[in-house]
């Protein structure tokens, strides 16, 4: 284990700078020829999974605990599962999971389309107030989230303070399950399926209250082979003659689509609006937001993967695969909003869709643990990047010259590991 987001097995590892490369926060160095990650750094992006040749980074997952007859056991579906599956309907995978031995099996579809509501109903009254800066930014990616708090706080106001649609139902649904069953609340296990490497351990990752309420994060490729299995048993089921059980809302498009790039402000009555996908283009576009660029906007949506949620780490089929079954439920379902939006806007009133967790609170859980460069110590390091005038080549085991001299200024390496200094006296 080397952060709470990943596990390491450096016996696999050969030192090949892959993954000091691809780490969009420069966590991560090559010291005697095996990886060395800076927990303080990570945001649980995943791009060090992405990239190793050996499979020696992997994701900390966790597992489903067996079942028990004295625990009820409850599952919140990201909507990205539908998509792994192309021969079959939503419904038909939540039915897997019962298969599995879930008591109830959650779609987010019926949340998802309460939180486009919500965030409507923000920029709307945001038009008017401009308490909150523009361009406003989504909350729902939580990679971003550590991004911006690590390395771009001055935008930390810009991200909308809601609360995702697993929190929402995440927030009531233990209680409305132990009433239903007469069952004390500490006896029900709360699961989350998910893409997302970065919501593996929901206790230490707490962000816009994602997974305050949940017990376990499991990722889609943990639990995928199994499931496959039992959707072909799915198969032989008898059609249901009451598909809507308690808890188990019927999934409409809205769902699969929440997962793709620019489906979360697909079908939003925002005119300003625009998605972006991938780490490095989200950086981009977080450096010129710093610049004061795209003030006119109203929306952003951020998802550090490529092509959205789709693209996660912790999915089990091809992304371009997966967005082609959304598209054919998109045909299938349509876009049509089923609730009523006088209904939601009283919860919005009542503050149930805001977190709890204040912006400055955003900071102090992802803010650098590392002994801050004094003055001094920068034009240092400007000294030493200007006398390497090197090439970016990582070949003394960190990302680019810059980093590399400023682990010099910390005392953490020789300046003799840049192979231009090592014959210098």
């Amino acid at each position: 284990m080397v952060s709470e987001y990943l596990s390491f097995v450096e016996k696999y590892c050969t030192g090949c700078t892959h993954c000091v490369r691809a780490c969009p926060t420069k966590s991560i160095r090559i010291r005697n020829n095996k990886a060395v990650f800076s927990d303080e750094l990570c945001i649980g992006c995943g791009e060090c999974i992405r990239v190793c040749p050996e499979g020696a980074i992997s994701s900390s997952l966790s597992t489903i605990e067996p079942f028990t007859k004295d625990k009820l056991n409850a599952v919140i579906v990201s909507p990205v599962l539908y998509a792994q599956f192309p021969s079959f309907m939503p419904g038909d995978v939540l039915l897997g999971l019962k298969h599995m031995g879930f008591d109830h099996a959650i779609d987010l579809s019926y949340y998802i389309e309460m939180y486009q509501y919500a965030v409507e109903e923000f920029v709307l009254a945001n038009r008017e107030s401009r308490n909150a800066p523009g361009p406003l930014i989504s909350p729902i990616c939580p990679v971003t989230i550590r991004l911006i708090a690590l390395n771009y706080p001055n935008l930390i106001d810009h991200i909308i303070p809601l609360r995702s649609p697993s929190a929402l139902v995440g927030d009531k649904i233990r209680k409305k399950l132990s009433h239903a069953h007469g069952v004390p609340e500490k006896d029900i296990k709360l699961y989350h399926i998910t893409p997302c490497h970065s919501k593996v351990f929901p206790d230490q990752s707490k962000l816009m209250d994602e997974l305050n309420y949940v017990d376990h994060a499991l990722g889609i490729n943990k639990i995928f082979p199994e499931l496959l299995a039992k959707m072909e048993q799915v198969k032989k089921d008898e059609l249901p003659l009451f598909p809507n059980e308690h808890f188990s809302f019927i999934p409409s498009s809205r769902g699969p689509l929440w997962g793709m790039s620019g489906g979360e402000i697909a079908g939003m009555r925002i005119d300003k609006v625009i998605a972006v996908s991938g780490i490095k283009e989200i950086m981009a576009y977080l450096d010129k937001i710093e610049m004061g660029l795209f003030s006119d906007m109203e929306y952003i949506e951020f998802r550090a993967c490529t092509e959205g949620c789709l693209g996660g780490p912790l999915t089990a089929v091809d992304r371009y695969m997966a967005k082609s079954t959304v598209q054919k439920f998109i045909k299938m379902f349509g876009l049509e909003r089923r609730l009523p939006r006088q209904k939601i806007r009283q919860f919005y009133d009542k503050g149930w869709f805001f977190s709890k967790l204040k912006s400055s609170e955003l900071v102090s859980i992802n803010k650098l643990k590392r002994k801050p460069l004094s003055i001094n110590d920068m034009k240092e390091i400007e000294k030493l990047v200007s006398l390497i005038q090197g090439n970016e080549c990582a070949a003394c085991g960190a990302p680019d010259c810059r980093a590399f001299a400023e682990d010099v200024i910390r005392g953490e390496v020789d300046l003799k590991n840049c192979f231009k200094m090592s014959n210098i006296k």
